[in-house]
């Protein structure tokens, strides 16, 4: 049989790449609202009708009929690097979600936080500003807040869509709990920075403050980076641990607190 064929014949039974075997994986376990209701919908299932004993099988599958006729060292070994492949996916998968709701979660309160913070600051008898340095830094206090929430917004989403691109050929990983839960709070953390623009816009800007705002961008693009590889070895300490390689997980987390 031609090695064209052989892939052929994978395809038909269910063998994939790790990619794929991860995708269709998803894309069956999002018709659940959550995460946790997909893990509840598999909870009395055989071990080896677990999402990750299906992927492995299908990821194993694919290598076995790709390298046929090569020596079996060399297919086993190619087999178990693609099934590494496939956990890091998988617990990548998990792992965005868990972010996406953690943050909508930790930073909608600190949004709503400021949301009375300008509340209390608009309304109510105050003492009158003292003089323009007091009206501004009365401003600037609040508005440093939304400003750093927007920034937090667009680092965090940044760098899931980084993750999606560059390991899930750009397919949405959230579920729909998660991605319901990170729009709202995008869409309230737009809305905090609506209202601040109408109370407290910023001053016109100088050419000295256009240059900052040039390192700020950079600073942006080096904060999605860092937190894309945050999330990236978070995933893979989680696969090397569900494939026991303990050492390879710690030398990770040695590396980063080295850092």
């Amino acid at each position: 049989m031609t090695s064209a064929a052989g892939r052929r014949l994978a395809k038909l039974e269910g063998a994939l790449s790790p990619r794929e075997a991860v995708l269709a994986w998803l894309a069956e376990a999002q018709q659940f609202p959550s995460l946790i209701d997909h893990a509840r919908s598999i909870a009395d299932l055989p071990v080896e009708a677990a999402p990750l004993s299906v992927i492995g099988a299908r990821v194993v599958a694919a290598v076995r009929a790709e390298r046929k006729g090569q020596r079996r060292e060399d297919v086993e070994l190619a087999a178990l690097r693609a099934q590494g492949d496939a956990v890091f996916l998988f617990c990548l998968v998990v792992a965005l979600n868990a972010q996406a709701l953690d943050v909508a979660r930790v930073e909608g309160l600190r949004a709503a936080a400021v949301f009375w913070w300008m509340g209390a600051l608009l309304s109510g008898p105050h003492e009158p500003p003292a003089d323009e340095t007091d009206a501004r830094e009365r401003r600037d206090a609040w508005r440093s807040v939304v400003d750093q929430l927007t920034t937090d917004v667009r680092v965090e989403t940044e760098a899931r869509a980084s993750l999606q691109r560059r390991y899930l050929g750009g397919h949405s990983v959230l579920f729909a709990d998660a991605a319901d839960a990170w729009a709202s709070h995008v869409d309230f953390v737009e809305r905090l920075d609506g209202l601040a623009a109408v109370i407290a816009p910023p001053e016109p800007a100088t050419p000295a403050r256009r240059k900052t705002g040039g390192r700020a961008g950079a600073s942006i693009d080096v904060r999605v980076d860092a937190l894309a590889s945050q999330l990236a070895d978070d995933a893979r300490v989680k696969a090397y641990e569900i494939l026991g390689e303990r050492e390879r997980a710690v030398r990770i987390m040695e590396r980063r607190l080295r850092a």
